[in-house]
């Protein structure tokens, strides 16, 4: 639904951004037979030959893959972005993977109210739509990144918790790489 590798071709083609795989954790937490599934929908795979169902679980299986991405591609670069629950997962694994991900999106996160990055060089983009119930979510977190001192961007536009506004969002993210 967000039509991530739709957009990430679309952006390469163009020449607005470098080729790159982007590991971007979803987690919509529908039950899995309602999920639209198709061939690029690795949380298919994830949970039903995995059986993940711990948020600690599928935050290791994203860090074993990054680990397979790093060990066959050898990237210089790495990014990680995340939507809704994903993006406090792809936070977790930023923290995880300090010295390998450079890049951390979170559009409209849903963040612990004490989380905050353990490396402050990594950077961050935190996107909120004024409309998103998530807004007071994000709005803390960049409050608590200014607090600290750690460089960010704190993007708000008009847009709510929807496919619509993280659709934008991944495009300006993937055009910042």
């Amino acid at each position: 639904m967000g039509s991530a590798v739709d957009t990430l071709e679309s952006l390469i083609a163009a020449g607005r951004c470098k080729p790159m795989i982007l590991v971007m954790p979803d987690c919509n937490k529908w039950p899995f037979e309602e999920r639209p599934v198709d061939h690029g929908n690795l949380w298919k795979c994830v949970f039903h030959y995995g059986r993940l169902s711990h948020e600690h679980e599928i935050e290791y299986a994203i860090s074993d893959l990054m680990n397979s991405i790093d060990s066959l591609y050898h990237p210089s670069y790495c990014a990680i972005a995340g939507l809704s629950d994903g993006a406090r997962m792809a936070a977790n694994v930023a923290n995880v993977r300090q010295q390998t991900v450079q890049a951390v999106g979170l559009f409209s996160p849903v963040l612990h109210k004490d989380q905050l990055p353990e490396n402050p060089m990594q950077c961050y983009s935190v996107y909120v739509g004024k409309q998103d119930f998530f807004y007071t979510n994000g709005a803390r977190f960049h409050k608590r990144m200014e607090h600290a001192g750690y460089p960010h961007q704190f993007i708000v536009w008009e847009g709510g918790h929807n496919w619509h506004m993280w659709r934008r969002c991944l495009a300006d993210f993937l055009e910042q790489l």
